[in-house]
């Protein structure tokens, strides 16, 4: 996905008084990273909503600042929420270098059917939802796709170590770990051990 862009505007309502903000449907912000200040901001409430919604904590936007051509490339890092109503409160931005690799945890999605779940009943488990990778910040995947068609037999999984990403993204995640597997279908207890309902043991007392 294309690098998204936030309108940001320096804040100079601090403290408690950011509460005014809030009911104005504004949002503080922070943005921070090293070798620079912390910078107070703050940024429309549903614009922001919006985009942590796309973007999560693992993919890098583009901080527009006081609507001038500045910009800084940021992750979502810290998100404080109202207890009650769940609604944003505040947000930290991490600022990035472009030229510097990064770590992140990015989501797994699984695509396809497995065959061992349509012809044998076999019960799709997936273990893994999230893999850590290092990469350079503009390289960093939206997501990381898995195909589960291959899994044409009960007991059989895909492991870290059978995926493949593009160049110059590294996994640190545990390679032996298991994204997904088929687990076998129960077997079905003959009708005489099975166990009576609490009203069928009564009677026959």
């Amino acid at each position: 996905m294309d690098t998204m862009t936030i309108d940001v505007f320096t804040r100079d309502v601090l403290g408690k008084k950011v509460e005014t903000l809030r009911r104005k449907g504004i949002t503080p912000l922070h943005l921070y990273g090293k070798g620079m200040s912390s910078r107070s901001l703050q940024a429309d409430g549903s614009t922001l909503i919006k985009l942590i919604s796309q973007v999560g904590h693992h993919i890098p936007v583009y901080l527009k600042l006081d609507g001038g051509k500045e910009r800084e490339l940021a992750f979502v890092r810290e998100i404080q929420r109202h207890p009650v109503t769940n609604r944003i409160l505040h947000a930290d931005f991490y600022r990035v270098d472009v030229r510097q690799s990064i770590k992140g945890e990015v989501p797994i999605t699984l695509v396809g059917e497995a065959p061992a779940v349509q012809v044998h009943r076999g019960t799709l488990i997936q273990n893994l939802h999230r893999i850590s990778v290092e990469c350079l910040p503009m390289d960093m995947p939206e997501r990381i796709e898995v195909d589960i068609s291959i899994l044409v037999e009960l007991n059989q999984s895909l492991r870290v170590s059978d995926l493949t990403l593009g160049p110059g993204i590294t996994i640190t995640s545990d390679l032996e770990e298991v994204i997904v597997r088929v687990s076998p279908p129960r077997a079905e207890l003959p009708t005489a051990e099975r166990p009576g309902t609490v009203q069928e043991e009564q009677e026959k007392q």
